[in-house]
């Protein structure tokens, strides 16, 4: 049985039963193996834009002697799957933000069967939700994880016909996430809040300070301390 990280096991717990998922940019395919081992999934195609992570990829299904139910695909992004691959599940993680948004944009034909997406950016967490909230899928479920030195914050969406606008402070922090406001969510924050700090310290000190971008820092250091209360 393969063994996840803590931010693998929280991807993985978020991934709803169903008989086939994709992992995009799949690395060492330790999500669809994790998946199918425990019965979570039936079948799964591991993707990758390149030759080398996807062999990679193949060396470790085959080891968990899994090549019959977990297929390898090259191809960039949701562009590798097939509508007749049935794919009901979707896994974006470990890219950050924009490209995991430029992914779902130019993979829009590939959503039309897809009804649910994990997905984990390591930055620009913002641009994700924004995406999502534009393009008919709501966020039902959000974990913040920290692994290692690493704060890490999971999505998951599903696709609806009616989806709620969301507010500049539920895309900046995550709806669900602000509910819980965690001890992980705040620690993070809190160092959030001591670079914004210093960052505008030192826009303060310039020699010729731009006050557009002070008014921008100073709008999310009050954004972080509202939250933070």
């Amino acid at each position: 049985m393969v063994k996840l990280s803590r931010r693998l096991q929280v991807i993985a717990d978020l991934i709803p039963k169903v008989s086939c998922a994709a992992d995009i940019g799949s690395d060492h395919a330790y999500i669809p193996i994790h998946l199918v081992q425990n019965q979570q999934i039936s079948t799964a195609i591991a993707t990758e834009v390149a030759v080398g992570p996807l062999t990679v990829s193949q060396k470790d299904i085959q080891a968990a002697q899994l090549q019959d139910v977990i297929a390898t695909r090259l191809g960039d992004g949701l562009g590798a799957l097939a509508p007749t691959d049935r794919v009901q599940a979707a896994v974006i993680a470990g890219m950050g933000g924009q490209l995991i948004s430029q992914i779902l944009e130019r993979g829009q034909k590939q959503l039309r069967s897809i009804e649910c997406l994990v997905l984990e950016p390591n930055n620009d967490e913002p641009q994700v939700r924004r995406w999502l909230n534009q393009h008919h899928f709501a966020i039902l479920e959000e974990e913040i994880v920290q692994d290692g030195h690493h704060i890490y914050e999971v999505i998951k969406a599903q696709k609806q016909s009616n989806v709620a606008k969301l507010t500049p402070m539920q895309i900046l922090f995550g709806p669900i996430l602000l509910q819980q406001k965690s001890a992980i969510f705040q620690k993070k924050w809190q160092h959030k809040l001591k670079q914004y700090q210093m960052m505008y310290n030192n826009l303060q000190q310039a020699k010729k300070p731009d006050c557009h971008k002070m008014h921008g820092v100073r709008q999310q250091i009050q954004q972080i301390e509202e939250i933070l209360q």
